[in-house]
């Protein structure tokens, strides 16, 4: 039976989360989830708030600063929301009006709370006597940020934002334990991984100790090593990190002339259903040599060659990539030698913010891969930000505040000291209309 006892989390509804009945609501986005780690990511009393943030996902290792700081300029807004899943799912949550989870480890109904009423951001899950899945939740932001423009550009198309802009940037790394790195790093340095390739003698790292394009391949493509993967369908990082595994790809086989140049780096959306058959599907006619086809579908399935010597895989992140730190930890006792690929800030959250000083970063390397970006992809992450129309009208000037509160110095500075990279003064000061 799963039963949170303390958690940070909001309501739906004044007792709490609203009670599901027997069958879902049509409309809402429904997400049938084993584990419901996801309610950690809830923050406050969407009830009566006077400002509902939706935050790009991975802004939970700022967001406690962001609000304190926000706060103390603008004492005026005490009762604050925010959600920090991955955008791909609140971008869902927004077009559907409403969002609902269902677990098959939901034995009752669950609801929140609140315990102590001078804590409006602490409320205690209960399981109750009715019987349920899930609990859904229906209120909808004021401010909603991603890393995706095409998530920018739906709303744009619903109607729900009018422009945006960009308040700051991001890197991938590969997340990894320290006891495993050197073992990683052998692996990386070892040309005799993949064959017929032109990085025979190439190193697989620069001299400033980060991954090469040819030491990323190496790594990832090995039977060796497992990963754990953002879902594409739902955490805009991942289509950062195929853009990273096609430029890689490229750089290792020598485009053009290679059946693996016919990959392009901005071709990331697969088809529904995400299984094996639906991946087959996209994949059909890709080079076996494709990274982003190894890592996703032939080492996911356990298919090709990529799956010697000790049975390698992808875990899928089903819910968030916070996950990837536990599957690394769980790999330790196989022993499995085991990365993802996250964004560097995680990395810096895991080792200051959660005492976790053996989840470590191998950094990847800024060259410029084919498509003219940093194989990092520290040129292309831009983080967007607009305010949404939808209906909380009594929260719009509390809306436009917190957007102004981003482009400010000492927001900046929040969000470099956590390892953020900052924007431009051009970027804060440019909107971009949508049509």
């Amino acid at each position: 039976m799963y039963i949170k006892n303390k958690l940070k989390a909001s309501a739906t509804a004044a007792i709490g989360l609203s009670l599901l009945a027997s069958t879902a609501t049509e409309a809402l986005w429904v997400q049938e989830k084993v584990e419901t780690e996801i309610i950690t990511q809830f923050h406050g009393d969407p009830v009566s708030a006077q400002l509902r943030l939706f935050m790009a996902g991975n802004q939970f290792v700022v967001m406690d600063n962001l609000i304190a700081e926000f706060k103390k300029q603008h004492p005026k807004y005490e009762e604050i929301y925010y959600v920090t899943i991955p955008p791909g799912q609140e971008l869902q949550w927004i077009i559907q009006s409403g969002a609902e989870w269902r677990a098959a480890d939901f034995p009752n109904v669950q609801e929140l709370v609140k315990v102590d009423p001078n804590d409006p951001a602490t409320w205690v899950m209960e399981v109750t006597d009715a019987p349920g899945v899930g609990f859904k939740m229906l209120q909808l932001p004021d401010v909603y940020t991603t890393v995706a423009r095409g998530h920018m550009n739906t709303l744009g198309a619903e109607g729900l934002v009018d422009e945006f802009f960009t308040y700051t940037h991001n890197q991938l790394a590969v997340m990894a334990h320290v006891s495993q790195v050197p073992d990683l790093q052998a692996i990386a340095e070892d040309d005799s991984i993949i064959a017929d390739t032109i990085d025979d003698g190439k190193p697989g790292f620069n001299p400033d100790g980060e991954l090469t394009a040819v030491g990323l391949y190496r790594l990832f493509a090995s039977g060796l090593v497992w990963i754990s993967e953002p879902d594409i369908k739902t955490q805009g990082i991942e289509r950062h990190i195929w853009r990273m595994y096609t430029n890689a790809s490229h750089a290792v086989y020598g485009c053009p002339g290679h059946p693996v140049c016919d990959v392009g780096v901005n071709d990331v959306r697969p088809p529904q259903p995400d299984n094996e058959a639906g991946m087959g599907e996209f994949f059909d006619g890709e080079s076996d040599l494709s990274l982003r086809k190894i890592v996703y579908y032939l080492k996911r399935f356990d298919l090709g060659d990529y799956i010697d010597p000790l049975d390698a895989t992808t875990f899928v992140t089903s819910v968030h990539h916070l996950e990837t730190p536990a599957n690394i930890n769980d790999g330790l006792s196989e022993p499995r030698l085991t990365v993802g690929p996250v964004w560097g800030t995680e990395v810096e959250f895991q080792q200051f913010r959660r005492d976790n000083p053996d989840i470590v970063a191998i950094r990847i390397s800024d060259d410029a891969g084919p498509d003219d970006k940093a194989l990092n992809r520290s040129d292309d992450v831009n983080y967007l930000a607009a305010k949404v129309d939808t209906a909380n009208e009594k929260n719009n000037r509390a809306a436009r505040d917190f957007l102004e509160f981003l482009k400010s110095p000492e927001a900046q500075v929040i969000l470099e000291r956590a390892g953020f990279i900052p924007a431009t003064e051009d970027e804060l000061n440019t909107t971009i209309p949508l049509p």
